[in-house]
């Protein structure tokens, strides 16, 4: 997968674990719902692992985890090819 097409997926599974979770704030006895969150949730974390261990850092907290400040090397959004 190319970094734009994992950013994607990262996406989709974080919008999906956030807007299952505003759904658990209401019903938070829908085990079914909880099931899926967590399943969400480790999906999500498998992602952002293998994005940041292919292409480096998807936030600046997680910097630290490798050795330098890596942050930086990356463009900024302005910086990015437009995908129109």
């Amino acid at each position: 997968m190319t970094k734009q097409e994992r950013l994607y997926e990262i996406q989709k599974c974080n919008f999906a674990a956030y807007d299952l979770l505003l759904y658990l704030d209401t019903h938070p006895c829908d085990k079914k719902a909880f099931e899926m969150f967590k399943e969400l949730v480790e999906k999500l974390k498998m992602l952002k692992y293998e994005y940041e261990k292919e292409f480096g850092p998807l936030e600046a907290y997680n910097s630290a985890a490798f050795g330098s400040f890596k942050w930086l090397d990356s463009p900024w959004p302005w910086e990015r090819e437009a995908n129109i």
